[in-house]
């Protein structure tokens, strides 16, 4: 079983992620920014179930290794084009 939890992850050293869980209201599962020292920050709906919440982390996290914060795309064409 994998745990989710607060804090700054390290993959491989490739990735420096904080981890928050706020309140988005009924709104958004996730959200991923990258942030001014090239570090990741995603944030999960404080709302959501544990099991959706680590849904919606590795959804995020599927963004961040697929580099999806380097690309021409809006977020609504990265949504359509990665349905994951």
């Amino acid at each position: 079983m994998i745990y989710l939890f607060l804090g700054v992850i390290h993959l491989n050293d490739d990735y420096n992620i904080n981890v928050q869980i706020l309140d988005f209201g009924n709104s958004i599962p996730a959200v991923a920014t990258i942030n001014d020292d090239g570090s990741f920050s995603i944030f999960l709906n404080a709302r959501l179930s544990y099991e959706r919440r680590l849904e919606a982390y590795w959804h995020e996290m599927r963004h961040i290794q697929n580099q999806d914060f380097c690309g021409e795309m809006s977020v609504e064409e990265m949504e359509a084009a990665n349905q994951h």
